[in-house]
């Protein structure tokens, strides 16, 4: 895929809102894979590096969220619809 394609479905990810919360998003890569921009999830600041996110508690994050591969299957959903 070209990185235009990549950068148009990064911004339709984006476009979402937080797939926790609906607030405006950033687009977090999914961990533990090459880093791939198709795997990708939207979450708001708070959600991706804030005090209880994802980068920063990750088990906790998970333990309450579902861990990535939920997270990115909802998004695809999402994007779907």
């Amino acid at each position: 895929m070209s990185k235009a394609s990549e950068k148009r479905y990064m911004g339709r990810v984006a476009e979402l809102g937080c797939i926790l919360c609906g607030s405006p998003a950033q687009v977090h890569h999914m961990r533990g894979v090459k880093r791939n921009n198709y795997l990708v999830m939207p979450l708001c600041p708070d959600h991706h590096v804030g005090a209880f996110s994802i980068h920063m508690d990750r088990k906790g994050f998970e333990a309450v969220y579902g861990d990535e591969l939920f997270l990115l299957a909802k998004t695809i959903e999402m994007l779907n619809e």
